[in-house]
């Protein structure tokens, strides 16, 4: 299995992607990019609002 970390798209089944969070503890890992990333943005949507809008 390899993981990409930060995002990537996998290459194969056995692949997975992960990201973590710059702001805080949160860690996520996924079996395709566009899953981590929707992931991902609904934590910085919950947990960091002023970050995700990014006036």
């Amino acid at each position: 299995m390899n993981t990409n970390r930060n995002g990537a798209y996998v290459g194969s089944a056995t692949d997975v992607v992960e990201r973590s969070c710059d702001h805080c503890d949160w860690h996520a890992v996924d079996d395709s990019y566009p899953a981590l990333i929707k992931r991902y943005q609904n934590h910085l949507r919950a947990d960091h609002p002023r970050v995700w809008l990014r006036r």
